[in-house]
């Protein structure tokens, strides 16, 4: 190759001796400019004589710097990574036993509603979520809080539990973690999922031995249990209070009520003021048909006696007694003068406490219906947790997924340097 390079040389410098001279013009200034600038930079490129060309051709090709940077950095942020967590995966992770259990939460059945009115209920609801997925709601988030740990806490030690020695470092609890930590973790160990339209709660419990997980598993269902009931009796109570303080207080009117007829009647000296009315008039009516037959009797025997005659005298005495007792009992009925008052303003009076007593019973029969209302309401309104998956011993570990997770923690590492590996290169292009 060299002794071709050569000989093309040698040609080249034959053809130019070769060609006939010709005057030089000189070029323009800024042309001349030009083209010394253009010959500065080539010089650096272009080898200086053709002994020149044949070393540089005969020099191997030297190795890309910029391959060797990227396989470098290869190696160390995808290669080594993913090493270190597969072989943390396969040699030191601890393995993890799982316990699922399943249960439903629901309310008592409403009597009277059909399965179609309360389709179409839940169709006019718009989205809002019905009381059973709140139920299931309540459920979960109370198994996601801290105040289940301190439940738990009576009965079963939950940090031994996630602190057994065959716990590794990096998956077990730290020793001396405060409550904070404590919950977090049991965040990460427990879980949770809700088929919302059924109310059906999954609960998922991780721990480092079988017989742990089946035992947490066990008192988080009955925590729940007990959340439910706690639920139920705290509105059976609400409920039952609200309507047993309307029925005190009409019963306290109903009493009021009956306490002021009391005193209206020792006061009158009578019980009914209504019927004492009524026989008050009867009396009067029969008095005045017996004066108007006397008036009669009167009249003819004046026509047929002297004034002087005996019988004449006691028809005249038994018409004086007449209008004197037609007189009293029109005083009692209207009169308003003397010591006690016309039947006519008493009747009156004993009307309206007679009214209030009547209206007092009448809220009281309201309270009393309203109070078993309530009741069963509140009986309707219990909530309650139907274990359909009870918890089952494992026997055998689930977790961790060390091929699965060795292969994601892989694409991982390789995206992140892939990533950064592309940005390195476009800011080499844009430098040139």
């Amino acid at each position: 190759m060299a002794d071709d390079t050569r000989t093309q040389v040698n040609r080249t410098d034959e053809q130019i001796a070769d060609m006939p001279a010709q005057p030089f013009s000189a070029p323009a200034p800024k042309v001349a400019t030009r083209m010394a600038r253009l010959a500065s930079r080539a010089a650096a490129f272009l080898p200086a004589s053709a002994a020149d060309i044949e070393i540089e051709a005969a020099r191997p090709p030297r190795a890309s710097s910029g391959m060797s940077r990227y396989f470098l950095s290869f190696l160390l942020f995808v290669v080594l990574p993913a090493a270190i967590v597969s072989l943390y995966l396969a040699f030191f992770a601890a393995s993890q036993f799982y316990v699922e259990t399943r249960f439903a939460v629901r309310r008592a059945a409403i009597p009277g509603v059909s399965e179609t009115k309360s389709a179409l209920s839940a169709l006019a609801s718009g989205g809002i979520p019905s009381a059973t997925e709140q139920d299931a709601y309540i459920i979960s988030s109370y198994i996601h809080s801290r105040t289940i740990i301190d439940e738990l806490s009576h009965s079963i030690d939950v940090r031994a539990i996630f602190t057994r020695p065959e716990a590794d470092y990096w998956a077990s609890l730290k020793s001396g973690a405060s409550q904070e930590e404590v919950a977090d973790y049991w965040n990460q160990m427990v879980g949770t999922y809700i088929d919302g339209p059924s109310g059906i709660v999954s609960v998922g419990v991780r721990s480092f031995r079988a017989q742990d997980s089946l035992d947490l598993s066990k008192a988080i269902v009955a925590a729940s249990e007990k959340l439910a009931n706690d639920v139920s009796a705290r509105i059976r109570l609400d409920a039952v209070t609200r309507s047993g303080g309307e029925l005190r207080r009409s019963e306290a009117l109903v009493l009021a009520a009956f306490a002021d007829l009391r005193n209206f009647r020792n006061d009158k000296g009578f019980i009914d003021p209504g019927s004492a009315a009524q026989l008050t008039s009867k009396l009067l009516l029969q008095l005045l048909a017996e004066k108007i037959q006397l008036q009669n009797e009167l009249f003819v025997a004046t026509r047929a006696m002297s004034d002087s005659a005996p019988t004449l005298q006691a028809m005249k005495t038994r018409m004086s007694s007449l209008e004197s007792q037609i007189a009293t009992l029109r005083q009692q009925l209207t009169s308003q003068s003397g010591a006690n008052q016309a039947l006519t303003s008493s009747l009156a009076q004993y009307e309206q406490l007679d009214l209030k007593r009547i209206f007092a019973e009448k809220l009281y029969s309201l309270a009393q219906d309203s109070l078993e209302a309530a009741k069963r309401m509140a009986d309707n309104q219990s909530i309650y947790v139907s274990v359909f998956v009870p918890p089952a011993m494992p026997e055998k570990s689930l977790f961790p997924k060390r091929l699965s997770l060795s292969m994601i923690f892989t694409m991982i590492f390789l995206a992140i340097w892939g990533i950064f590996a592309l940005l390195a290169a476009s800011v080499e292009d844009h430098q040139f």
